[in-house]
């Protein structure tokens, strides 16, 4: 897979892990909610990353999952050619937050792709055709349709949903150490209807 020349272990976080702000809202029946965002390092420069954005060849990526509530969480990385499932795991309680690959690790874009995608599917119940990933391969075109009927199926009527704050407090997956990343106080909040979609997609430049 073009994203994963090389995995980077890089440790510059130190600061202790964020206590929560209060106790959790519960979410509303049948809706799915979740922080969820990617960092990018670029040289010294540290940034989110938007849903469209640009990375070079050689940026490191860090993934960033953390549901309200007990989810299955997906994490799908495709190249436009091949698709890969990075991690599936059931978050038992809300109180943890997926770090991809690590809180001491990056993934290194390596530019052999035009373009880099990001799928974060966050679940009450699991998705078979997601899950269906970790033994088995499919096509672009395949995922393209599956990924739009999921979206399609979490839209929430934008009239009627509310932005409640939730705390993160607890454990961190994905990482050895209890070491903390400030970046997490950073997370935007996303909702979807029984199934949450959080897409992003990143052009390549070659250095």
């Amino acid at each position: 897979m073009s994203l994963f020349g090389r995995m980077i272990t890089v440790i510059f976080f130190s600061a202790a892990l964020f206590a929560a702000s209060g106790r959790p809202c519960l979410p509303q029946e049948s809706n799915v909610r979740a922080k969820i965002g990617i960092l990018v390092k670029s040289g010294d420069q540290i940034v989110r990353a938007r849903s469209m954005d640009r990375v070079k060849a050689g940026d490191l990526i860090r993934i960033y999952v953390h549901p309200e509530a007990s989810s299955y969480v997906y994490v799908i990385h495709t190249d436009q050619k091949r698709v890969t499932m990075l991690n599936m795991v059931e978050q038992k309680i809300h109180s943890s937050t997926l770090v991809l690959p690590s809180l001491q690790e990056f993934y290194q874009v390596d530019g052999n792709s035009k373009v880099e995608s990001f799928t974060v599917i966050c679940s009450s119940e699991e998705v078979k055709e997601v899950s269906s990933l970790l033994t088995s391969q499919m096509d672009h075109e395949k995922w393209t349709s599956l990924q739009k009927d999921l979206v399609k199926k979490g839209e929430i009527d934008l009239g009627q949903q509310t932005e409640r704050p939730f705390g993160i407090a607890g454990n961190v997956r994905g990482t050895a150490d209890a070491g903390g990343d400030p970046f997490v106080k950073e997370l935007q909040i996303f909702s979807g209807k029984k199934v949450l979609v959080k897409q992003y997609e990143f052009s390549v430049k070659k250095q």
